[in-house]
């Protein structure tokens, strides 16, 4: 059995396992992430007719009526872009449901060709677990993570379309910080995927343990072992506590650096913005309009690194799915070249059978031919 190769840890995830289950939902992820370029469009022309109606007001003293035609532009395009964000999350969304019901139902029938030789060497916890959790989990790489990543290239370069005429200054400190982001996101994202896979594990074996005990609690009570097997419940319950603690130090971790380092960035901004701005070598509307542009630049970048951690569960889930998929085991089906054609009847002869408390014979050397496809009733 060969699965495709995984990628990297570290990295800006790009599953190409999952990638090529999107066919059915490529429609409504190009929608979606059109729909995210529109919106960093419709940014800039709002910050643009924004920064206007302010240095309009307070240096050029204009009132009401000679800024009503920007107080109307800039209405219609927060509608704009407000409707542009509904279309984005739906169309993600449509397209996360269209691949996750082909998943499910791919992984349904593969449960059932493979037969019972199959999930004889499974836990069937773990088996519904990967099918239903496991097959949700991809919900936040798909409609989050997946177009995201798109869209953290296209907005900022989008607003830099809008920044670099207006003050190439100002683009250049851009480009030169706005790599960092990625760079510590890389940095931190190992570690994170790392101890994100160690809690799936960690979470896949719980379910299938858990539900083979509650199988086995008449067992357990005739031999006496439920209070030891349920004292192995709460510690493989604890270490999975534990496995999620790590997971969201990590998290919190990257999140602080991001921040931080989009923090130091905007002020860098700020700082030799508002410098120039004292010395007169820049007008109020320029330097007002970077200082709105700049956090929405590094926006989309910190917010790939919060979906990059939500996804997380979903790769790791990526793997028992496609694992599953690639099995190469399928139920020997009857009348094939390995098993004889079965008997269209079973004949039953001198059959006793008699009920521990009782001590006459419930069926005392009967027999009978039961016919297939027919019901049979004994009296």
């Amino acid at each position: 059995m060969t699965q495709a190769p995984r990628p990297s840890a570290g990295t800006l995830r790009l599953d190409f396992r999952i990638l090529a289950r999107t066919r059915a939902a490529r429609l409504s992820l190009a929608i979606s992430i059109a729909a995210g370029a529109i919106g960093g469009i419709l940014l800039g022309l709002q910050a643009r007719a924004f920064a206007k109606i302010v240095a309009g007001a307070f240096l050029e003293g204009l009132g009401l009526g000679d800024l009503l035609p920007q107080f109307g532009l800039l209405l219609l395009l927060s509608l704009l872009r407000a409707a542009v964000t509904v279309v984005r999350h739906t169309s993600a969304k449509r397209a996360s449901t269209l691949v996750k019901s082909d998943l499910r139902t791919q992984l349904v029938r593969k449960i059932l060709s493979c037969g019972p030789q199959f999930t004889a060497g499974e836990r069937g916890g773990e088996l519904v677990h990967t099918l239903q959790e496991g097959v949700e989990a991809l919900d936040a790489y798909l409609s989050g993570y997946l177009p995201h990543l798109t869209l953290a290239l296209l907005v900022p370069l989008t607003l830099l379309l809008f920044i670099l005429p207006t003050d190439p200054i100002s683009g250049v400190v851009l480009l030169l910080t706005a790599p960092l982001i990625p760079l510590f996101m890389i940095l931190i994202g190992d570690t994170a995927e790392r101890l994100t896979r160690r809690q799936w594990h960690r979470l896949s074996y719980m379910s299938g343990y858990f539900l083979d005990a509650l199988r086995g609690l008449t067992t357990l009570k005739i031999f006496d072992r439920s209070r030891a097997e349920a004292e192995r419940v709460g510690h493989i319950s604890e270490q999975f506590r534990r496995a999620t603690m790590n997971v969201l130090r990590v998290s919190f971790l990257s999140a602080l650096t991001l921040e931080m380092l989009a923090t130091l960035s905007v002020a860098v901004i700020a700082v030799q913005a508002g410098l120039r701005l004292l010395s007169d070598r820049i007008p109020y509307e320029q330097a007002f309009l970077i200082l709105i542009l700049a956090p929405e630049f590094y926006l989309p970048l910190r917010t790939l690194g919060a979906r990059f951690h939500t996804a997380m569960p979903g790769l790791a889930a990526a793997d028992r799915i496609f694992e599953i998929l690639a099995s190469e085991k399928e139920a020997v089906k009857p009348g094939g070249a390995d098993c004889p054609t079965p008997r269209r009847e079973i004949r039953f002869e001198r059959v006793i059978y008699q009920y521990p408390d009782r001590a006459l014979d419930a069926l005392h050397g009967i027999s009978f031919t039961w016919q297939v496809g027919t019901t049979l009733g004994i009296v």
